[in-house]
């Protein structure tokens, strides 16, 4: 799933059938069913099809909370069951299911932020705030707009991930949010066209690397993510000329080669952490 450098997926206990019904039946909540009790033998169908996987029936509940039509539960068991014919031979069956819920984002300014918490290492909380920020720097949001309406835009999507379990709120009091490792994983594998290609989104996060991975095609790169490795210089001398994003914070970095730079050259992006970090032949302090 895309190039991860954490580890490989993990194993995840099911839930017999009469514990994963009733918590699929508490997400999407007995005010749903009480609206249209049609819809509850429609329900089952769509509970069977998470498999009894935790994070599956939480996030699928939660997205069919508010549906009260029959339509749309026939809808989502019939895109639930064509999306596991799409992908029959992945093992990680969860992927599949978990992209209803990626496919039901309202919007595609949404969807790519959603993917963009991909480049972040395993289990990483970052401040909301900071994390819009990074989203308007993107110009996934925000474009031709005031700071404080940018702001607003990106809460409210943060807002719109949270409820659908693709984030969880952390830090205190709620000031950061962070991603279930699983749900990582179906945005890394999204994000690379769903493994077809792995060279689009490159991230080899906390992987013990101490130079620039080895990638086949860097014309295909279009985000990068070595935060917390232990490079201490990159001097990359391939054309990089449709990277747009570079994270390279939590590393030990000393030099980035002017050649380097001067090959990315569509508006790149490139965040870092240290103190004494060399650009373009130019030393200065850097956050």
């Amino acid at each position: 799933c895309g190039r991860m450098g954490d580890h490989e997926p993990t194993e995840v206990k099911c839930l017999e059938w009469n514990e994963a019904w009733e918590l699929f039946k508490n997400k999407v909540g007995e005010s749903t069913f009480r609206r249209n009790p049609d819809i509850v033998e429609l329900a089952e169908k769509v509970a069977v099809k998470c498999h009894g996987l935790p994070l599956a029936l939480n996030v699928i509940g939660e997205t069919m909370a508010s549906k009260t039509m029959v339509q749309e539960w026939e809808d989502a068991i019939d895109d639930l069951t064509s999306s596991a014919a799409e992908f029959p031979d992945m093992k990680n069956k969860i992927l599949p299911i978990l992209k209803y819920s990626y496919d039901r984002l309202v919007d595609e300014h949404t969807k790519l932020c959603f993917l963009y918490f991909a480049l972040f290492p395993e289990d990483h909380e970052i401040e909301k705030e900071r994390l819009i920020n990074y989203w308007i720097c993107e110009g996934f949001i925000g474009e031709h707009q005031v700071v404080k309406r940018a702001m607003n835009k990106g809460y409210a999507i943060l807002g719109t991930l949270i409820r659908a379990n693709l984030l969880t709120e952390a830090g205190g009091p709620n000031t950061a949010v962070k991603m279930h490792d699983v749900v990582r994983e179906m945005a890394i594998w999204i994000a690379s066209s769903f493994g077809k290609q792995k060279d689009n989104l490159v991230v080899q996060t906390r992987a013990g690397l101490r130079e620039i991975p080895k990638v086949e095609d860097w014309r295909a790169v279009r985000r990068m993510s070595l935060m917390g490795n232990k490079i201490e210089e990159i001097t990359c001398g391939s054309e990089c000329s449709e990277l747009t994003t570079l994270f390279l914070q939590y590393n030990n970095l000393k030099n980035l080669s002017g050649e380097f730079i001067q090959s990315m050259q569509n508006g790149w992006k490139v965040a870092f952490t240290t103190r004494s970090l060399e650009v373009c032949g130019r030393m200065g302090d850097h956050e």
